[in-house]
This record gives C-alpha cells, structure tokens and sequence, in this order.
C-alpha cells in the first residue's frame, strides 16, 4: 500500500515537471517510470542515465551531425575505450587508445635559434618593447589525438518505446534498453581493466527475438574534421576475414621523414561471437574513399538470426609498419595478427564449451573498477530527482537559482568515473580519451598551463590513487624533453622547463610565437610536480614502477625533479636584472650581485594567456605566477631535502631560503587585488579568462597563513569577475580555477558562484560529459570540466595540509545536511565528513602515528593524537 502510494506521488511529480519543462506530458511519465530506483536498468549501482539519444550519422550532412557524438555514454580502462551513442537501430561504437596521434610534417624538435634570442626579449621587456615579435616566429605544433575504428551496427527500424542508456560506474558498463514489437533489447559495453579489451553483449529480445544486423566500420573520410589535417595523407583497409570471425581497420600513418612514426600505424580489431545463427562477409557499397587503398573497400559482417552477440575489440598502434609504399599490396599486418590473437585469447579465457560468457568476464574487471569508485561516497541531501534522468536534471538546474544537490552529486560521481576511465599509465587529454572527429579542438593534446592541472586536482584528496600514478608517469616520460627546454630556452644546466602543450609522446619547446611566447612560461614545473608532492602527502613515500624499474618516490622522483626545477630558478635571474629599493625594474650590464633591498627580476616572464592593458605584447616581466610558482616549488623542495636527509641537505636549504628572500615581492592595485605582475609599469588587465597569478591561493598554500594575501586573491576573483562579464567567460576551465581558488581561500560564497556558472549554464551533455564552453556553441568536447568538478567539491568540503584537516572550509549554504567518506587528507589520513546545521561528525583514520588538528571551519577545533592505523571519531560544533 505505502509503495504503491510513493509512486503514485512520484508519477505526480514528474507530470508537474514535465509539463513544466515543455518535455511533454508521457515523456517525462515514462522516464521516471523507469528510471526510478534504476529498476528498469537492472542494477543498483550509481549510474548515470539518459532517456534520449543522439544518432551519429554515417554521412552527416551538417556540422550538428557531425558533433552527435559528443552525447555518447564512455567507457575506458585507461589505454582502451569506446563512446557509444545508444541508437536503438544504428548503434555506434568509436573505439579509443588514449596513445593515438596523427603525425604531422612539423619539427620534433625545438628550433636551434631559441638560445640566441633569449638576451632580445630581456632587452625588449626592459625597454617596455612591445614590438619584439620573435623575429617573426610561426609556431608548429604537436601530432594531435584521433579515434580508432567507429563500428555500426544496423538493424531494422521499428516503432520504439522504453528507452533509457546509462553509465554503471561500479562497472564501467555502458548500457542501452527499449522496447518494440518484438520485446525488449538490452546491449551493454565496458572496456576491461583486466584483459585490456573493450566487450559488447547483445541479447536476444525478451520475446526471444533473435539478432538480425549487419555490422560495418564507417569511412574515415565521413567524420568530422576529416582532410583538414595530415590524415588525409594516411592509407587504411577495411579488413573481414573470410570467415566473418573479426572486422578490422588497419593504418600506415603519413610518411614524414622526420617523424618517429613515419613506418607507424594504427589497428583496431573487433572479434566477432555469436551464440547460434548465422555470420555471413559481405561487402556494402563504397563511397571512393581515396585513403581506403583495399581493393574491396566496404567489407561488413551480416549476422542472422543469433540468440547472442559479443564484440570484442583492442585497438593498438606500431612504429615499424615499414615503408607506405607496401603497404596497399600486403595482404597481412603484424599489427593486424597480433591484435587478433589477443581478442581470441580473451574469446578463450572466458569460454566454456565454445561459449563466451559475458559475466565471467565482467566480474574481475567490474571488482577493480568498483574498488577505485567506490572509495568515496557523496551524498549532500539529493531526494526524489535522483529518480530522473540526467537531461531533466540539467534542464531543472538551468531553470533554479538553487544548486541542486541531485546535479551536483551525479555530475561529481560522472567526474570521478571520467578520471578512473583515464587512469593508469597516463593522465587525461583535453577530450580524456575519446573523441569522435579528426583535429579535435587543440589537437586534444594535453595543456598542462590550466587543463591537466584542473584533472589533477581531485585526483589525491579524491583517492583516485590509480590516476595519481598514471600522472606520475606521465610526468617522467616527458623529463628528457623539459631537460633540454631548459636548456634550449635559457642555456640552463641540470634543470627542467615544462612546455604549455604535450602530444603524450614529445613534450619539446615547439608551440610559440609573439602572441603565445610559451618558451617564456617558467611556472609549468613547480604546477606539474605539485599533484606528485600531494601524492606523497595523501599516501606517503611508495615505489613506483617505471620503464621496468622501481623508482622511491622521495629519493628518485620527487627531490631529484623538484632539484631540476629548482636549479632553473636559480639559474633563470641574474643581478644584471633587478628591481631596485623603489620598485623599478632596471638593468646593469656586468653587475654581479644584488644590493640591500633589491629584488631579483624574473625576465622574460609570462602569465597564460594575458598581457598588461596597453601593453602590446604578452612577454613581460615578473609575473605573479612565477613568483609564487618559485616559492612553491622551492618550498617543496627543502620540505623533500629534510625527508630524504643526505649528505649536505642543510647547507642546501639554506642556501635556497637565501634565494626565495631575494624573489621580487607581489604587488596589489587599488582594489586591494593581487596584481598579475609585479610591475608598477604595467596596468592589470581583467577581462580574462585566466587566474594564474592567484597561484599563491591554488594549488600552492600561501595564503594560509598570510591574511593580507589571502584578501587580495579573493579581490582579484571579484574584480576578475566583474570586468571580464561577457568577454572571454564562456570556457569553463575559467570557472572550474575560480571554484578551486575562491574553496582554497574558504569562501563559501564565492566557490559556490563559480561551481553554479559550471552547473546551471550549457556544459553538461545528456551523458553528463562536458563541453569545453559555457555557452555550448563551439562544439568542443572535453573532460577538464567534468574532472575538475571532483577537485571544486574535494576542496569545498575538506581542507588540509601537513597535521592539519578542516571539515566544510567552503560549503555551499544548500547543503545543510550531507556526508562524504573517504576523501584523502595531505595528512595521510582518510577522512569522513557528517554533517547537520549544527555539528560535524569527523572520522579519521591516520595512516601513521602523529598530531593532526582536527576542525570544522569556523567552529570547534581539538588536537588528535594518532597511532598508525588508528581511526578517532569527533563531533565538534559549527560555530565556534
């Protein structure tokens, strides 16, 4: 009686908001119907969920069709993934490596003129020279990121109803269901983190209708952004062996001489199983694809009547494919028989009697997925519209001033399932994994002077630890290439420059010119090794395999990296450049130190991607990002010599303590902001997206025990805010850095501004993944929002550093009931967080013996002492 009366009150609701949405009275019945308590889906597991699709076309006409795919539900295990857009009768399947990159015939090098004009752009920016254009540089650029194989799966239409896909983020499952006439479909997708292979089930209707579909591999040519980059000179076949037993796609990359994968290639490999009926080859119409060189250049697999279908597909690339020239007559490809001697030996592992069996499969895969997902657990009050589905959701937030916590809480968990999807041996690209074009937006390269460093700001305190390793080799494949951008760009020795963009394979100083000088951006390496330190702080030292070697993350990675960045600030002043005791920037040839009370300048100087109002010309001096980069870096440095304690660490701490006093000191404008330069010669300039000089607040820790600093960060926000409405506030990235920054600084208000620009505004696809825009007109997939989200709410309920946490530093007033449970502290500690309108239940289980400060903002406060191990429990009032 009471659960029939519960539905027929939620049935209520949902015509209401229907009707109030403008979605139509049976939509929105049917959707909570089904939706709710996912019992039509089938499991209890957190899940995103969708009850409409978008079909990519297989020859879109408009570029609307062609960015379709952005509304796909991901799945990936950190090298493998797939988007799946859902389509009950065209069904599409984009297949990742998150390795693949086109090559290009731009340099894989950093230019050899860079050293000699080093002392020009000193001389310029001394001289306040704003038309040094770097002798008329052009830039070049890194390979960018493109899909494997797409796989379409068509069948014939009919009238549908029922439907609802989802994301099972237990699982990594991405799963679709309908109805028609013949019953009911379900078809589900994951890509295995233990045999590295992404598997498709499809069933029979529940009707026992069997499988009838023909599935083919769409032209390359057909997807967006095709033959405006370097693919157009790549060649590939469409491969079905004569027993209709797998469908392929195999590449020759563009032979560039100068490019490391000018003998590479690309394959992706789908082995096909059925259970019953028929596989038939087949071959299907072509469209003169000039870069398909097979002499049958369409071949598909019908398959009839089956009771059972399963796909399973690995895509990898090669550097040794040979020369192109061979490549159309061969009728075999090394790469092509390995990958499918891998899918066969999964088809094995998990076969009996010749039966694949799907669970079996899914089991020790879904048992790693679900411990990295479920570490933590989030609930901030979410009531009965956590029974709708993710495109009502977005569509209530836009239409409330309130956030919504059911928003909140599937748009975080979206964001933690994005990040574990992307973990393991690297990081996260701008797009994450998956993309569905050709060029993406920036390459979908990863930008390391704001993207990757948004990825990574819930990766630690979010207990992620899988993504914290990813990243951290992520970083030491790039070490030999920032070793020489020191040394290219500043004649520097035994130090490391991070370059702004990476392709994942080179991260070389190519992409610069006058109006993006990144050869001047200094701050890359303090920004990139900070999630490594945090690693430390959150699990302490450990061993990390690398390149087949164990590697202690004290001695070998961290001080011997935060030594080389070090090294380049040091190496980057010299006395001749100083700003005397009046403030004035000034040179001396041939000067040799600094007297009382001067400062050294630190030129050249960028701040991303800003220049001084009225000053033409982003190469600067002093920017606020390389100073407090610099103090943050050296600080983690000393911090690294006192742990690892060899020989001589004393005389080397004091030594950098000397530097860090000689660092020129921030400036602050007539609001009270603190300014982006620390130039009296340069004029702020606000209407930008970009907050990198508030680098002292986020990620570094300045302001914690500076209120003054702490102030004009939190004004710099406001102004920043305020003069850049309507300019250049449409990427979200901007956002996601103001809700990091305003957290860090405690302000509940402001944090929850920025986090409500993020959740209000036109991000969000139905899947929950997100666009690079606020305004959603470009058509840019990308994850940093979606990501960067987990690090906004970490950080809005939980502060820490070294023997301190502090329970809801930046809460929103919304939430005046809620929990989360298993957030990491930089203490080395797990952390749960209860709380009402009145008191915080803090549970703490520390990881070694020691003090931590245990508080709840702005209320109680006590000292814990821990033994190794142990778990306390305080509730402590919320107002002091």
């Amino acid at each position: 009686m009471i659960k029939t009366m519960l539905l027929k009150i939620k049935l209520y609701i949902c015509i209401l908001l229907s009707l109030i949405m403008g979605g139509g009275f049976f939509t929105g019945l049917k959707d909570l119907v089904r939706a709710g308590d996912f019992e039509m889906i089938g499991t209890e597991h957190m899940c995103s969920f969708a009850t409409r699709f978008t079909e990519l076309a297989a020859y879109p006409s408009t570029d609307e069709e062609r960015v379709s795919w952005m509304q796909g539900m991901v799945t990936g295990n950190g090298e493998n993934g797939a988007v799946c857009s859902g389509s009950p009768y065209g069904d599409t399947l984009i297949y990742q490596n998150i390795n693949f990159i086109m090559p290009s015939n731009d340099p894989r090098h950093t230019p050899e003129e860079l050293p000699s004009e080093l002392e020009q752009a000193r001389r310029a920016v001394i001289e306040y020279d704003a038309s040094w254009d770097v002798n008329g540089r052009n830039a070049t650029y890194f390979y960018a990121f493109h899909p494997s194989h797409t796989l379409r799966l068509s069948s014939k239409k009919h009238v549908y109803r029922d439907y609802i896909r989802w994301t099972d983020f237990e699982t990594a499952e991405v799963g679709v269901r309908y109805s028609d006439v013949n019953g009911s479909w379900e078809r589900t997708t994951f890509s295995s983190r233990e045999d590295n292979v992404t598997i498709t089930r499809i069933k029979q209707s529940s009707l026992g209708k069997k499988i009838d579909m023909t599935v083919s591999i769409d032209d390359c040519w057909a997807m967006r952004g095709f033959g405006s980059g370097d693919e157009k000179n790549m060649r590939y076949k469409k491969l079905v062996d004569e027993n209709a037993d797998s469908i392929s796609l195999i590449a020759h990359y563009p032979e560039y001489e100068n490019s490391e994968l000018k003998y590479g290639g690309y394959c992706g490999m789908t082995l096909v199983l059925t259970v019953g009926g028929k596989k038939e080859r087949v071959v299907l119409p072509d469209s003169n694809d000039s870069e398909n060189v097979a002499a049958e250049k369409n071949p598909a697999i019908k398959i009839t009547d089956a009771s059972e279908v399963i796909f399973i597909t690995r895509s990898d690339r090669c550097f040794d494919m040979g020369p192109m020239a061979g490549f159309a007559g061969e009728e075999s490809y090394t790469l092509a028989d390995e990958l499918f001697d891998s899918v066969s030996a999964v088809a094995r592992k998990y076969s009996d009697d010749g039966v694949f069996d799907y669970d079996a499969a899914l089991a020790p895969h879904a048992e790693k997925q679900s411990a990295l997902f479920n570490t933590v657990k989030l609930d901030l009050g979410g009531g009965e519209r956590r029974a709708l589905a993710n495109e009502h959701l977005i569509r209530m937030q836009r239409l409330s001033d309130e956030l919504l916590p059911e928003l909140v809480e599937r748009a975080y968990n979206q964001g933690r399932y994005a990040q574990i999807c992307c973990a393991g041996e690297t990081f996260p690209r701008l797009y994450g994994m998956w993309t569905g074009e050709w060029n993406p937006s920036w390459r979908g390269i990863y930008t390391m002077d704001a993207n990757v460093n948004l990825q990574a700001s819930g990766m630690n305190t979010g207990n992620i630890r899988e993504a914290g390793i990813g990243y951290i080799k992520f970083v030491l494949r790039q070490v030999p290439d920032w070793e020489e951008n020191a040394e290219m760009s500043y004649g520097m020795t035994d130090a490391i420059q991070v370059p702004v963009n990476t392709d994942g394979d080179r991260a070389m100083m190519v992409e610069y010119n006058r109006w993006y000088p990144f050869q001047y951006w200094n701050a890359g390496a303090s920004w990139m090794l900070r999630p490594i330190y945090e690693f430390r702080q959150c699990y302490g030292n450990t061993q990390i395999e690398f390149n087949g070697e164990m590697l202690d993350l004290e001695r070998d990675i961290l001080l011997s990296l935060l030594t080389k960045q070090a090294n380049f600030w040091r190496q980057l002043v010299t006395p001749e450049y100083f700003t005397d005791v009046n403030g004035a920037a000034r040179y001396e040839a041939g000067k040799t130190s600094l007297n009382d009370g001067e400062k050294y300048l630190i030129i050249p100087s960028y701040s991303p991607e800003n220049a001084p109002l009225g000053y033409d010309s982003p190469i600067t001096a002093n920017a606020t990002m390389d100073i407090s980069a610099a103090k943050d870096g050296i600080a983690m440095t000393i911090e690294l010599e006192k742990a690892v304690g060899s020989d001589g660490w004393e005389n080397r701490v004091a030594e950098l303590e000397r530097f860090v006093s000689l660092l020129p000191d921030y400036k602050f404008d007539e609001s009270g902001a603190l300014c982006e330069w620390a130039m009296s010669e340069y004029r702020e300039n606000n209407k930008h997206r970009h907050i990198s000089h508030l680098y002292a607040a986020w990620p570094a820790f300045e302001t914690q025990d500076d209120d003054e600093l702490a102030k004009a960060c939190a004004q710099a926000i406001e102004d920043r805010n305020r003069e850049n409405e309507g300019e250049d506030d449409t990427a979200s990235h901007g956002w996601v850095h103001k809700a990091l920054v305003a957290a860090r600084l405690k302000n509940a208000d402001s944090a929850r501004y920025s986090l409500y620009k993020l959740m209000a505004d036109n991000i969000y696809y139905d899947s929950l993944m997100t666009d690079h825009y606020t305004h959603g007109g470009w058509g840019v997939f990308c994850t940093d929002t979606s990501i960067g989200t987990v690090g906004v709410l970490d950080e809005m309920l939980l502060y820490s550093d070294d023997g301190v946490i502090e329970a809801l530093p930046a809460v929103s007033p919304e939430w005046k009931t809620g929990s989360v449970s298993g957030l990491r502290a930089r203490s080395g500690a797990e952390v749960e967080i209860m709380w009402n309108e009145q008191t915080v239940t803090l549970t703490v289980t520390s990881d070694k013996a020691r003090t931590i400060t245990l508080s709840v903002f702005g209320g109680e406060s006590v000292e814990a002492d821990f033994l190794a191990g142990e778990t306390k429990t305080v509730i402590l009032n919320r107002r002091g």
